[in-house]
Order: structure tokens, then sequence, then C-alpha cells
């Protein structure tokens, strides 16, 4: 504790004066004195049994590590993928079903004229939206697009291009010839809307699920 004042003072001393001024002095002494007070503690409990000391160590690595491999599971990386990657789906026979993520959304991987894409489930939205990322990777000279028809978003109006995508394929669904638009800015994610959920038989959502029927 004496080292970590010392080395707290030496660095103010150095610091210049206006950016000693903008950090809260009292609250990083008390930090790094209760820091070095847990840390005396578990080096005092090492030294004094270090078998012990690494049982424990290796009993909390454990710990950390399962929760660590279960929160990438649950939130994934990447764009999405995560929840144990919901935005795959179940089959069910012909229909094909989505768990909601934490936020209450429902996000499905589909095939657009045979590119993966993820969507966002959305009943609000007119047409299929892409973002223009998605739009690019489908093929679609973006740049080339006239952008003149207003949508609304959650950001406000945002104006897109209207497009037609030849096939939307989500497991044992497949439709063609679907509605489509590309929105250079305002979403987060592409939209599966109502050109698309208007082809299908019917879908339902019960208990957190979210089930399409060709």
């Amino acid at each position: 504790m004496i080292g970590f004042l010392f080395i707290l003072l030496i660095a103010a001393w150095l610091m210049p004066p206006a950016e000693v001024g903008g950090i809260a002095m009292g609250g990083l002494v008390y930090d790094g004195l209760l820091l070095a007070f847990v840390g005396a503690g578990l080096w005092a409990h090492v030294r004094s049994s270090p078998g012990v000391a690494l049982r424990h160590l290796a009993s909390w690595v454990i710990i950390f590590g399962v929760l660590a491999l279960g929160y990438s599971l649950w939130t994934g990386g990447g764009r999405l993928g995560g929840e144990l990657d919901t935005a795959a789906g179940v089959n069910e026979g012909d229909s094909i079903s989505f768990r909601a993520d934490i936020s209450g959304h429902y996000f499905v991987r589909a095939e657009v004229n045979g590119v993966d894409i993820i969507f966002m489930v959305d009943t609000g939205a007119t047409d299929v939206a892409l973002t223009r990322e998605d739009a690019r990777e489908i093929g679609f000279h973006v740049d080339r697009l006239s952008y003149t028809m207003p949508y609304k978003t959650a950001n406000g109006v945002a104006y897109g291009a209207q497009v037609r995508l030849s096939s939307i394929a989500l497991g044992p669904i497949s439709q063609r010839n679907i509605a489509g638009s590309v929105l250079p800015e305002g979403l987060e994610y592409s939209l599966l809307g109502m050109s698309f959920l208007n082809k299908l038989s019917g879908y339902k959502v019960a208990g957190g699920v979210l089930t399409l029927y060709p």
C-alpha cells in the first residue's frame, strides 16, 4: 500500500495540473488502497497455503471460463449469431420456428438470391428492406439505384430504392419474386417485412417463439 501511494504521488506530480484537476483523486486513492489491501491479502494467502490457493484459483478460472463460454454462446459474435444461433431456426416439418432474443426481437437467417442474410422480422415493414451492405452482398449495384421512395424507420424518414428479390429461403420455406427495397441509411439490420410474410400461409407468435408456415 505504501508503494502504491508513492507511485500515485509521483504520477500526480508528473501530470500537468489541468489533467490532475479533472481526476477524482480521492476516489482514485480509495480504489487503489482497496485493490492494494485485497491484493496483499491474496498474496498472504498464497504464501501461507500455496496448494490450497492454487486449487481455489483453478476453481475460479473454471467457473469464469464456463460463464464466459455461456455468455459467448448466448450473445454470439460478429453481426449476430448469438443465443445458440437462434437465427438459424428449428425446422418442424414444413414450418420453421425462431426464438426471440433477449430484447424480444426475432432474427432469422435466410438465403436471398442464394446469399446468407440476417434479418430482423418486422411486421410493420411493408417490404423486405435491405441495408446497403446486405444489398451489395446480394449483388445489387447500390450506387446505381434510385433512392426516391420514402420509408418510415426508427430514426425517421429514409429514402430507399425499390428492387425485386428472386428468392428468399428459410429452411423448408422458399418464396420467389418478392418486393424489396434498399435503404442506404436508417437500418441496423435488414428487415423481413410483409412482402415476404404475406406470401406465407400463416405465422404465429406464442411463448416467445415465432413460427412461419409455408
